[in-house]
């Protein structure tokens, strides 16, 4: 081997003998550094104040058990040593420390209405108690473990030296004391029940009043309140007083009794038509004794219903489209005119009221009210605080409908007065042709009538002297005019002649005399010749 080549070797084996020795202390000093690490010890303070030296396995022996440290206590009971199992089935075991019974009454008057302790259960917050009691300094926030050990062993000493006591809290469920308390008091609740006018006796002219009665009213919020204050301060035995209040009605028999009477009376005169009367005494039949509550209306058609034979209603004349006609029931505007009067005077709301086609004669111009069947009707409407009856009757050609109620306002009293504003006279008679009447029969379908603006007023008076006057309606009335029906049927049953319609003239053509000629002169007959 050249002198060369045997320094190249030697050189290479010194290099790796090199290498080799430095792992090896690399290694040697890192297995020395885990050792005195895992190995080292800090100061720690025991209970006694005694200074120990611990290492981080050593601590963690004594800190990081699953079961409840030293000093650990729930609702005063020592937990040290147990498990969460072994806590649960302590209290478990004990069901007054964990759910306790409620025993509460509510007294009212004097008077005890237990709660249903089956209804109200109370819950506690005992498992969470026991999970967090055992994770007591079990955790640290020091993010280095062995400062977070010692941190962790001063408060483990700490609590041997003092206690800590866990306290579970009680609840109860918001809607079953609801519920509980409802279920009692809400039965005492009573309304006070006002003295009402329910009907109307039309012999003793009197509403016939039911009796008052006074309420309860129980401060079931405050109940409420009061049950859920002692479950939260832990008192489950106790005697709740409830505040109650009479309440008295707003309306006594004595007050109606003496406040309700006659307000307003109207009477017309009506006609000698037999027909037309039972009309009308029908109609006062029908709606005698009708009360109204404060708030209810009156509707005419509604009340009184359709005019009928079945019901007793007899043909007489009525207003239609300006004419005046036989019709079921023909008169009851009258009854439902004077009606209107009454109501005004009483001072009540009118919702509905139509004049007649021209004015009645029974009343002022301008103060009327029709109603027809499917169409004009009348309506008023109770608007006063307490119930007004109607009392209507016939007798002797008289009308009369009286309002019985609460007085007008101010103690004054009301009349109905009319007043025509304007007049025009209605346009020139119309005639119409009648084919099958004879010429020179003539007779009237329609009467003339002016057309009238007029005005109703009600007038308010105290101690009998004015002190308003209100312009209550307007009312117009078309002219109407005249009709007549002209007979144009010739005597000979077949020839109808034209009519002039302006003036109502039959035109029949003049006779054209007949020419009769003149009979020819007689002639002598033949002289006879004489026979030979």
């Amino acid at each position: 081997m050249k002198k060369s080549q045997y320094k190249k070797n030697n050189t290479r084996k010194v290099i790796i003998v090199a290498v080799i020795a430095v792992v090896v202390l690399a290694a040697a000093g890192a297995a020395t550094y885990l050792f005195t690490t895992a190995e080292k010890k800090y100061p720690v303070t025991d209970v006694n104040g005694q200074v120990k030296n611990l290492t981080v396995e050593e601590m963690k022996v004594i800190l990081d058990v699953p079961t409840f440290y030293q000093g650990i206590t729930i609702n005063g009971v020592d937990m040290s040593g147990k498990t969460k199992e072994e806590a649960a089935a302590v209290f478990a075991g004990e069901p007054a420390l964990d759910s306790p019974d409620v025993n509460i009454t509510l007294e009212v008057d004097g008077v005890p209405y237990p709660l249903d302790s089956a209804v109200i259960k109370i819950a506690s917050n005992l498992s969470d108690v026991i999970g967090e009691a055992v994770n007591y300094n079990k955790t640290s926030t020091n993010a280095v473990e062995a400062g977070a050990l010692v941190e962790r062993y001063a408060a483990y000493v700490e609590l041997q030296k003092t206690a800590k006591n866990y306290v579970t809290e009680y609840t109860a469920d918001t809607a079953e004391v609801d519920a509980a308390v409802h279920g009692i008091l809400d039965t005492m609740q009573l309304s006070a029940v006002d003295a009402a006018a329910t009907a109307f006796d039309v012999g003793t002219l009197s509403f016939t009043v039911s009796e008052s009665s006074a309420g309860l009213t129980v401060d079931v919020d405050a109940a409420i309140a009061a049950v859920k204050a002692s479950i939260d301060a832990k008192v489950y035995t106790a005697v709740i007083p409830v505040s109650t209040a009479v309440v008295e009605p707003a309306v006594t028999k004595e007050q109606i009794d003496g406040l309700l009477g006659l307000v307003s009376s109207s009477t017309t005169k009506t006609t000698d038509v037999a027909n037309r009367n039972t009309n009308i005494d029908l109609v006062c039949k029908t709606i005698d004794g009708l009360v109204l509550q404060p708030g209810e209306f009156f509707n005419f058609n509604e009340f009184v219903g359709k005019r009928t034979a079945e019901k007793g209603y007899k043909e007489a004349g009525g207003i239609f489209d300006g004419t005046l006609r036989q019709e079921l029931g023909g008169g009851i505007c009258q009854a439902n005119g004077t009606l209107f009067h009454s109501v005004m005077k009483a001072d009540l709301q009118i919702d509905e009221r139509h004049p007649h086609s021209w004015p009645s004669t029974y009343v002022d111009t301008g103060t009327d009210a029709t109603v027809t069947w499917d169409g004009p009707n009348f309506q008023f409407t109770n608007n006063t605080e307490y119930p007004v009856a109607i009392h209507a009757f016939y007798s002797d050609r008289h009308v009369t409908m009286e309002i019985y109620g609460r007085p007008v306002a101010d103690g004054m009293t009301i009349e109905i007065e009319g007043e025509v504003l304007s007049t025009t006279p209605p346009g020139p008679t119309e005639y119409v042709a009648d084919p099958l009447a004879l010429v020179g029969t003539n007779t009237s379908v329609r009467s003339a009538h002016n057309a009238i603006s007029a005005a109703c007023y009600k007038i308010y008076l105290k101690d009998g002297v004015e002190v308003k006057r209100e312009l209550a309606f307007s009312s117009s009335y078309r002219a109407i005019t005249e009709k007549i029906s002209v007979g144009v049927l010739d005597p000979d049953g077949f020839t109808i002649y034209p009519m002039d319609p302006l003036t109502g003239v039959v035109l029949i053509p003049t006779p054209v005399p007949t020419v009769v000629p003149p009979a020819p002169p007689e002639t002598a007959p033949p002289a006879a010749i004489p026979s030979a």
